[in-house]
């Protein structure tokens, strides 16, 4: 007997096909009219390897494996009742490859939430919500991404044959607009999450409370670190979350499978960074060297530090002064690099000790804050995941990734789990990622219940059904972002 999904967290499942592909034609129908629809879910006649894929993950969890293939299969009805409110959570963030390299190795393919909608929809029977939200980089154009990925078809053909809205939300309640040199002209106000907000704060619970003597050198990229240390420092530690999130009872949590330069990898547990309604809430390194009390890079650097300052200064000054910063950024940072001890810059190296503490934060966040945003002791909502490597991302990810065709879905309940599943599969030693192997050490509003070595893989792929994690595997061994290069691989 398979282990029941919910009661086992270990459980992670691996489906594969190496020969899948994108469909390249939203809506992205199936190909084959399936029993479990009873013809409500129309096929189509273009070839869509995606969803055969989603229903074998499905089967590998062991999902109402006994109603399997019949026109009785719900494999999300033991997740999802009717009557739920269900948020999608894809990874939307941008509206193009920043080297202009594949697209589709960036984000979400809508394909997935595709068949992850059809599934939403049939557990909830007609009863319920379903909203696909994110919250991407301020320099994102949402319409953009909805058109180019065809996400906003897919939503508007689930409603129809459903007959259940699907709402699509920016979680965003500030953009920016850039120009072709990737200077900053212009802020605007966005709407953001029609409910509203709540701020939830960890306080000393934080993960980033033991760096607190240094909260003034916290900072993200490009955004204004004078609101960071308002919400980030000796007594607070707080993050902005969409009203929509916090009362989710079930979250899907649909991350695309990439490198990242600042953490390594990013995928189930990185993705929720997106929860956060204001980025200049979320600490992402600390400015300056190592020897001065930062991660931004390993060893002292005047240049280093007079491009990080025009940085800061330049998400809080006017268009015209914006221009000419930004100016002095690209000049300083052509100096940097020739004159530079280390090859590191934002944060972007193995050495960040601070955004692992964010990005474990939110994850503390997302299951354990209740409706109004305070913290509880028990769980609140139910958060599975499924992860999109059909086309990964490798290199420099997650803005400018080398696509990486893998064919895979990995999902399950812990979002722990499935990530140090996922390091091993491309040859990454989790041990050596921060997000990932912290997410083993707390007891508060912990985010395990057991070891690394408990992790059990599910597979109908014999090559992935004896994958241990921690072992080394060199199936994919993707190539890491240059400033993980040497230190994350397994041995």
């Amino acid at each position: 007997m398979r282990l029941e999904l919910l009661n086992d967290p270990r459980l992670v499942a691996i489906a594969e096909d190496s020969e899948a592909t994108y469909p390249l034609l939203a809506p992205f129908l199936p190909s084959y009219c399936y029993p479990e629809f009873a013809g409500k879910v129309p096929g189509c006649d273009k070839p869509n390897l995606v969803y055969p894929l989603v229903r074998k993950l499905f089967i590998d969890l062991g999902l109402d494996e006994d109603n399997a293939d019949t026109l009785r299969w719900n494999p999300l009805g033991s997740i999802i009742k009717p009557g739920d409110k269900v948020l999608i959570k894809p990874n939307l963030v941008r509206h193009l490859h920043m080297s202009n390299g594949p697209y589709y190795a960036v984000v979400t393919h809508a394909s997935v939430v595709r068949a992850v909608l059809d599934y939403v929809a049939l557990a909830l029977g007609g009863q319920g919500e379903i909203i696909v939200g994110d919250a991407p980089i301020q320099s994102a154009d949402f319409g953009k991404i909805l058109n180019r990925t065809g996400l906003q078809q897919v939503c508007d053909d689930v409603s129809n044959i459903w007959n259940m809205p699907v709402r699509l939300v920016d979680f965003r309640l500030w953009a920016i607009e850039m120009d072709e040199n990737k200077c900053v002209v212009d802020g605007m106000a966005l709407a953001g999450d029609i409910a509203g907000y709540r701020p939830v704060d960890l306080g000393r619970q934080s993960l980033l409370a033991p760096l607190a003597d240094g909260y003034e050198r916290f900072r993200v990229t490009s955004y204004d670190c004078r609101e960071m240390i308002k919400h980030h420092n000796h007594t607070v530690n707080e993050y902005l979350i969409p009203k929509t999130v916090l009362d989710a009872d079930v979250v899907i949590n649909l991350p695309k499978l990439k490198t990242h330069r600042k953490v390594g990898m990013t995928a189930a547990l990185k993705n929720l960074v997106g929860i956060n309604g204001h980025k200049d809430w979320l600490p992402h390194h600390r400015c300056g060297s190592v020897e001065e009390g930062g991660d931004e890079y390993l060893h002292k650097s005047t240049l280093k530090e007079v491009t990080s300052n025009l940085e800061c200064k330049m998400a809080v000054t006017t268009a015209r002064s914006k221009q000419l910063s930004s100016l002095g950024v690209r000049v300083a940072r052509r100096l940097s690099m020739i004159n530079r001890k280390d090859p590191y810059e934002e944060g972007s190296w193995y050495g960040n000790d601070t955004i692992w503490r964010t990005v474990l934060d939110l994850n503390r966040v997302l299951i354990y804050a209740d409706r109004e945003g305070k913290m509880a002791d028990t769980p609140q909502r139910i958060c599975f995941t499924i992860v999109d490597g059909v086309i990964a991302g490798e290199g420099e990810g997650p803005m400018e990734p080398t696509a990486r065709n893998c064919g895979a879905l990995v999902a399950g309940i812990n979002a722990v789990a499935v990530d140090s599943v996922l390091a091993t599969m491309i040859g990454f030693d989790y041990r050596k990622i921060p997000i990932i192997s912290n997410g083993y050490n707390f007891d508060k509003w912990a985010l395990t219940s057991f070891e690394p070595e408990d992790i059990i893989v599910s597979s109908l792929t014999a090559k992935w059904a004896g994958l241990k994690v921690g072992m080394p595997c060199h199936e994919f061994d993707f190539q890491p972002p240059s400033g993980w290069k040497g230190f994350v691989e397994s041995i």
